[in-house]
């Protein structure tokens, strides 16, 4: 359960926004609760920490700094930020207004713009960033290292469940080690080609917000990062695109990216191939630390999934 409706309301006061406001409960995610905000017909989303994981400790803050950053460049489909406490770790932006859209009931337009949109937000100058951050006097997002990704998401969790209570059993554990060590060495060739680190949305939502003037709004920023790719692995394999939807994305994003299919098709691939193997690992973690069935069905699912994608 998250904080109480009248300590959001103290908080929000503390902002200096809003003076005597309604407060309701909006949503739970895994690093924040969420709260409606309102007063004089304005609303505003009052997003608070939840999680202490390590994932999430600067997640606000981050968000905060990218969302600042995409309104100075004039990107106007994501939300506005209206107040950051650092002190109290809560952050308060614009209430998007408008349908929750899944991504599976998209138009061809609709995917077309969904395309052109993560375009804009991965095309953007990240060394102008650093220098806005600077000039702000706000947290500077420094790049994600995609092997120091692998390190935390994969090699680390791969240790936690070789020392864990119940052991898996050993076709498994070089199942695991085998790709594990098939995706460092891409990583490690890939860096040595200087890939380009750009902005990437990180938890893409498979709902987005449409207004009644058919803006199309992304939101949830907690997980953006600057990174080697715009997504579209994570899109692949968490969204809601049909397989001819997902195809006419990326058609969609090469034409709007000049990018190659060919490229951009061998970079999902392999990409696919990291999560898929380190969505194993988190489900073997699971299981090694709790014993559950639940986890080790989960694992017994992903693995052909992971296998299926390249040799």
């Amino acid at each position: 359960m998250g904080p109480s409706l009248k300590k959001i309301k103290e908080l929000s006061i503390k902002s200096g926004i809003v003076k005597d406001p309604i407060i309701k409960f909006l949503a739970e995610g895994n690093g924040n609760y969420n709260y409606i905000v309102e007063e004089d017909n304005k609303k505003y989303v009052f997003r608070i920490k939840k999680s202490t994981e390590k994932q999430f400790k600067d997640s606000l803050e981050k968000e905060y700094s990218f969302l600042k950053y995409f309104e100075n460049e004039g990107i106007n489909f994501c939300p506005k930020v209206i107040y950051y406490s650092k002190n109290h770790l809560f952050l308060m932006e614009n209430f998007l207004e408008g349908t929750h859209v899944s991504q599976k009931d998209f138009t061809d337009k609709q995917i077309d713009t969904f395309a052109s949109q993560l375009w804009q937000l991965f095309n953007l100058d990240t060394e102008k960033f650093h220098n806005f951050c600077k000039s702000e006097g706000i947290k500077d997002i420094q790049p994600i290292d995609p092997l120091m990704t692998l390190n935390i998401y994969g090699f680390n969790r791969f240790e936690l469940v070789k020392n864990s209570k119940y052991k898996l059993e050993k076709k498994i554990i070089d199942w695991i080690e085998i790709n594990l060590n098939k995706n460092k060495k891409y990583l490690e060739e890939l860096k040595s080609k200087n890939f380009k680190l750009s902005f990437s949305w990180g938890d893409i939502q498979s709902k987005v917000i449409i207004n009644s003037n058919g803006l199309m709004q992304f939101y949830d920023f907690e997980h953006a990062q600057i990174y080697d790719g715009p997504g579209l692995s994570y899109i692949k394999i968490h969204g809601k695109f049909s397989k001819e939807q997902f195809k006419k994305l990326v058609e969609s994003y090469s034409k709007h990216s000049n990018r190659s299919l060919e490229l951009l098709n061998n970079g999902i691939k392999h990409s696919e191939k990291i999560i898929r193997v380190n969505d194993v690992i988190w489900a073997a973690m699971k299981w090694a630390t709790t014993g559950k069935q639940f986890y080790m069905d989960k694992l017994n699912a992903r693995i052909p999934l992971a296998d299926k994608i390249l040799d």
